[in-house]
């Protein structure tokens, strides 16, 4: 439920408002109640690296030897949360050429809450070398008390706005913007991951070796007397704040074309990361700890975007528009623009995360155009109406081309033996030893240059 004020004063227009919202959500945490086995051919490897497509993962499914075996189920949860935002807001038109906007915002989002309790986080020590689940509401040896959310509220989300348009000549217009914004859908993520926890829901992870295997009949039977919560996240946990500021020069030609140059830029800071920090490369780290993914908001962004475009307004029946982007987006963030949770793969060295993002693409083109086809009414022909011009009369032709560089291709290992000692899967990345990728004549077999084969 909303409320908004809106007066005129001389050259202003002010509005100002207030905005309560409340979220219900009632699920039954039985992500994975049927198990989940992996094979990965290190038993029939006898421990050692196996090649994709070498039967060797189906020899262990064959065996009934799995390397790992997981489990999630649990009971019926009731998650709310509460969001309030007020926001003021002051249009101010100085001149007939200037419009000035000028606003602030601020957002109060309150973490989920579960209606009984049924929720559980891990309360980490900083470097990692200790973890323990805590329940909803109760204190950790690391952390100190912690609310009924398990994460304390973020509460200072302050977003102010500006905006401009300036008419600098005729058929010449400038305008201008920059405004903070926060993901305030956070919450609701990270509730669902917190009540699908021990002890209110039953989570297992086993991970064999070859010296110790698991057995496909009895691996998920196995008492288990080690802390077993597989997600946890940062008590401090900040939401994710995106900066963006934009400019554009318009300016007409002629009465029916025109040219745009326009810049954005956007950066964000407290985004998502996520890491595997239980996991080395020769095992656990926190003894008595399965493997968990800690989530925090140390993640940063940075995009730059570069658009130029061409456009003929509607005249004489016919519109078009061309237009050019040259852009790069850089992030070290887990799942910026993926949708899916990707774990960074050195959690020793999150620094190592910086690249591009997965969805940056360098250059884009795109060109529309469409025709009205001079049949019907108020048109050249058959303007007089009639069933012929009911028929045929009336119809636009459109015609559209789109050419863009590719995103990033990141090659990654699933199911890898290593992989799965970490306690994730599918976060390793191939290294890169400065080698040629492509190959002269590539098959479907083999497409990329494979010499360097260790991965990290």
């Amino acid at each position: 439920t909303g409320y908004t004020f809106t007066r005129p004063i001389r050259q202003h227009q002010l509005r100002t408002g207030v905005t309560w919202r409340a979220d219900w959500a009632s699920s039954v945490n039985n992500a994975n109640a049927r198990g989940t086995y992996t094979f990965t051919g290190v038993y029939a490897g006898r421990g050692a690296d196996v090649a994709g497509g070498s039967g060797a993962g189906l020899a262990d499914f064959l065996l009934g030897l799995p390397q790992q075996a997981a489990l999630q189920v649990g009971g019926t949860t009731h998650l709310s949360g509460h969001e309030i935002d007020a926001f003021v807001d002051d249009t101010w038109r100085p001149h007939a050429r200037l419009t000035v906007n000028l606003g602030l915002r601020y957002e109060l989002v309150l973490p989920y809450t579960e209606a009984n309790g049924r929720m559980a986080n891990l309360d980490v020590t900083p470097d990692f070398t200790a973890a323990v689940p805590v329940p909803a509401g109760a204190a950790g040896p690391f952390s100190g008390l912690l609310p009924a959310g398990l994460v304390r509220a973020d509460v200072n989300n302050l977003g102010p706005r500006l905006g401009l348009a300036w008419r600098a000549a005729r058929g010449t217009v400038v305008r201008g913007g920059y405004g903070i914004t926060y993901n305030s859908g956070s919450y609701a993520a990270i509730a669902r991951q917190l009540a699908g926890q021990p002890p209110f829901t039953a989570t297992n992870t086993l991970t064999g070796t070859l010296a110790s295997p698991l057995d496909f009949a009895t691996a998920l039977l196995t008492p288990v007397t080690t802390t077993t919560n597989n997600w946890g996240v940062d008590p401090n946990y900040a939401l994710g704040q995106i900066q963006t500021w934009n400019a554009t020069l318009t300016r007409d030609l002629s009465r029916s074309w025109s040219v745009m140059l326009g810049y954005t830029g956007t950066r964000g800071r407290d985004l998502d990361i996520l890491r595997a920090p239980n996991r080395g490369p020769l095992g656990l780290r926190i003894a008595g700890v399965q493997p968990f993914t800690w989530e925090s908001s140390g993640g940063r962004s940075l995009l730059n975007s570069g658009t130029f475009q061409v456009r003929r307004r509607l005249a004489g029946g016919v519109s078009a528009s061309a237009t050019y982007t040259l852009a790069k987006s850089m992030d070290n963030a887990s799942s910026l623009g993926s949708g899916a949770a990707v774990v960074a793969q050195n959690d020793q060295d999150l620094a190592s995360e910086w690249a591009r993002s997965n969805f940056d693409r360098r250059h884009q083109f795109s060109a529309q155009a469409m025709w009205e086809l001079p049949f019907g009414t108020q048109r050249r022909w058959l303007t007089n109406g009639g069933v012929l011009a009911e028929v045929i009369g009336h119809w636009n032709l459109s015609a559209s081309f789109t050419a863009q560089s590719g995103t990033p291709y990141t090659v990654r290992v699933a199911a890898a033996a290593s992989d799965l000692l970490r306690g994730t899967s599918g976060t390793l990345r191939a290294d890169y030893n400065g080698a040629p990728i492509t190959l002269t004549d590539p098959t479907i077999g083999t497409f990329f240059n494979t010499d360097r084969k260790s991965v990290v």
